[in-house]
């Protein structure tokens, strides 16, 4: 987990906003302290999980290890930041498939060789994760001609994909092999089982809760220091903040990876996408129709070309049921040149 002393940075961030302190120093204080809380979060459920046994267990990690993604994209767009909160979803997907697979592949290969995966979970995986993608293209096309109408289109496309999460819960608890909520080889049993479930459960609703008036913090701050930086909020939403949101995915995969667990690095990365995907785009549509904000499945043509390119490229390196370190470094790469791309796009 990311060091606890990290957590000063919590008190810090919060008092330089009060004092009205320049938002490069707030922003700066601000996304430092989003690390440790992540960790927290992470590690609590984590705990928690190991509690309740390998199925509901690993059920549960998988999905809040996206609270971070869901607090932050939840907080930003109630600051009516709505292309923050898309490009975040972007910059998540994108950390979850390149930089966080990227990151075990090369922890697990340098430790342990050629990694080799379950061929029938990676076939379930593979054809989730390009349903995601393809959830991206449809309102991105209807929104060339008709954008207004697009927030209705995601709106009710929304409910298709929170059916298709519940049908993969069902799958999961009912069969057990069958959804992409649950590793195979149950590796969530016992290394944080003498944790108390309401100590773990405390730590994750502080952990929760600092973290969004943290996020409050750090959007106020978004637009003032992305404008004496030269940076797109697209870039600082997608970079910063999505990659700050999967910090908990990126440490779980190397951690799962040095001990040769690659079906627990499947669920950490490519599991958690496709539950961002379902789970959390949906849920944050719903938030912005409650708050009247203008969010929608609409993002823009390079996030969709981007998502699509990481979907796919994932999908080829992995879908051989093997991959070593240099495959690793690969998706790393691609993460470095989506990254120097929305960089030089404008805003």
């Amino acid at each position: 987990m990311t060091g606890r002393w990290l957590l000063a940075a919590v008190p810090l961030a919060l008092g330089l906003a009060w004092l009205e302190a320049p938002p490069l120093a707030v922003f700066a204080a601000a996304l430092v302290a989003v690390l440790p809380l992540v960790g927290l979060i992470g590690d609590a459920t984590e705990r928690l999980a190991a509690r309740l046994g390998p199925t509901l267990g690993g059920l549960l990690n998988s999905t809040l290890n996206n609270l971070p993604e869901l607090i932050i994209g939840g907080v930003a767009l109630s600051n009516g930041l709505a292309s923050v909160v898309k490009a975040s979803l972007t910059g998540a997907i994108l950390a979850n498939l390149l930089v966080s697979l990227g990151v075990a592949l090369i922890a697990g290969g340098i430790r342990h060789g050629e990694q080799k995966f379950d061929r029938r979970r990676l076939a379930v995986n593979g054809s989730m994760l390009m349903i995601c993608a393809f959830c991206f293209i449809v309102p991105a096309m209807f929104s060339i001609g008709t954008p207004e109408g697009t927030r209705d289109l995601s709106f009710e496309m929304s409910f298709v994909l929170i059916g298709m999460y519940l049908m993969n819960v069902a799958v999961t608890l009912l069969g057990g092999s069958g959804g992409t909520s649950l590793p195979d080889d149950h590796g969530l049993d016992g290394e944080h089982a003498a944790t108390p479930v309401w100590r773990s459960l405390l730590v994750l609703v502080t952990a929760a809760a600092a973290l969004g008036a943290v996020t409050e913090v750090l959007s106020h701050a978004l637009e003032p220091t992305a404008r004496q930086l030269g940076l797109s909020n697209t870039f600082s939403g997608l970079v910063l903040l999505g990659g700050v949101g999967s910090l908990g995915e990126i440490l779980s995969g190397f951690h799962f990876a040095r001990r040769g667990r690659p079906s627990l690095v499947l669920a950490a990365t490519v599991g958690s996408t496709i539950q961002l995907v379902l789970l959390v785009a949906p849920l944050l549509v719903f938030a912005g129709r409650l708050m009247g904000e203008p969010m929608d499945l609409a993002f823009t043509p390079f996030e969709v070309v981007a998502i699509v390119l990481a979907t796919i490229l994932t999908r080829e390196l992995i879908e051989d049921g093997k991959a070593n370190w240099f495959e690793g470094c690969l998706l790393l790469g691609v993460y470095l040149i989506l990254a120097i791309g929305f960089y030089h796009l404008p805003e």
